[in-house]
């Protein structure tokens, strides 16, 4: 039903009302801010809330979607993340959210709070590959994949599905040169 875009030198989020028949954009209305340079947005499973990844500011601004109108609130002030966060992932029970950390190598865990989509830190982040930038978990929720641009590979982790916390599953694989994108089926 709508289209939320990350807009990096405005420090913004547009959002758009999709038309079911044509697909056409339609703005909600104003752009709300974010951190400093937003450069991800993702909408979790249940639709309810959004994430955006702020690579200047270090940090994820979280926000409630009307489920009428698409409109976004912010839920109150963001997150901390690593050193230029790029990418956000939830998995498939949208209990946890995930952000690579392109400039300080990791990955931070959240847990996601199902009633009013506050991220709350799981702990310390987890080491990933030189330069990660994108981020994925699998449709069973058991794993998280990131692609890291700087060392030409991929890191696997599992997921307690407890508390989310992520452990690597070994050694990195390797990529092709500069992976920039990872998904899962």
């Amino acid at each position: 039903k709508f289209a939320y875009v990350a807009n990096n030198a405005s420090n913004k989020v547009s959002a758009y009302a999709i038309n079911a028949g044509t697909g056409a954009l339609t703005s909600i209305g104003p752009a709300v801010v974010a951190g400093s340079a937003p450069h991800s947005v993702l909408v979790e499973p249940s639709g309810k809330f959004a994430y955006v990844v702020n690579s200047s500011s270090n940090n994820v601004s979280a926000y409630s979607i009307n489920a009428s109108t698409g409109a976004l609130t912010s839920i109150g002030a963001a997150v901390a993340a690593g050193t230029g966060p790029y990418a956000v992932a939830v998995d498939p029970s949208g209990k946890f959210a995930y952000v690579v950390n392109g400039n300080s190598n990791n990955v931070c865990a959240y847990t996601i709070n199902a009633s009013t989509g506050a991220l709350t830190s799981i702990g310390a982040a987890v080491a990933a590959g030189t330069s990660p930038i994108s981020v994925t978990v699998d449709p069973s929720g058991k794993f998280a994949y990131v692609a890291n641009f700087g060392s030409n590979d991929v890191s696997a982790y599992s997921i307690n599905a407890s508390t989310g916390a992520l452990t690597s599953v070994g050694a990195a694989v390797a990529a092709g040169s500069v992976p920039y994108s990872i998904t899962t089926r």
